[in-house]
């Protein structure tokens, strides 16, 4: 017997027994915090803004108004597609997008305990259309919020998604020098319009 062989027969005899996940029951984890104020608590903590909007007319007005320079823009929100200045169906390749400026998409799960946004395909034209952009805004309900990430999985694991992200404020890392640095490896803003 090689060594090798021999290793892995050491390796199968002594695994350990799998260990059955913990049932977690969720209502444990009701809270008395105000879901909204905590999840926009935890948005700006972790970079990003939150502005509150009651109508579409509104929040595109107060993006017009924050980014004048933006000249690429793109939405998926219903009945706005004036607003748009890019046509992925003619873009060949994702290098293409590195211009895009300003990206307006809308989620419908907010988590409260961290300021994630769950991001699915279904709404994208393009996977990685949140990670090149210059700007994210995401517009979402107040009444799409839950308090923790475990009825946030409960709820997408009734959903058939391809492709999901949560996101939590803008791109940053410090990783060099120690030194923050936003906008590294995806959006440089991240503004979020709760209805």
């Amino acid at each position: 017997m090689s060594s090798r062989d021999a290793i892995l027969s050491r390796i199968k005899t002594n695994k350990p027994d799998l260990l059955e996940l913990p049932i977690i029951n969720v209502d444990v984890f009701a809270d008395s915090r105000n879901i909204v104020d905590e999840f926009v608590l935890k948005v700006e903590v972790s970079g990003g803004h939150v502005i509150k909007a009651s109508t579409t007319d509104d929040i595109f007005n107060q993006i017009n108004t924050m980014f004048p320079e933006g000249k690429v823009k793109y939405t998926t929100l219903e009945n706005t597609a004036a607003f748009n200045t890019v046509d992925f169906d003619t873009f060949k390749s994702q290098k293409a997008l590195e211009n895009l400026d300003v990206l307006v998409l809308e989620s419908d799960l907010g988590v409260a305990e961290n300021g994630a946004i769950w991001i699915k395909d279904t709404t994208l034209p393009m996977r990685v259309l949140p990670f090149i952009t210059k700007h994210l805004i995401i517009v979402i309900n107040q009444t799409q919020l839950v308090p923790f990430m475990h009825q946030a999985y409960q709820k997408i694991a009734t959903e058939d998604n391809d492709f999901g992200v949560f996101l939590a404020g803008p791109s940053k890392t410090a990783d060099i020098e120690q030194s923050l640095v936003i906008g590294a490896q995806g959006a440089l803003s991240l503004t979020l319009f709760l209805r």
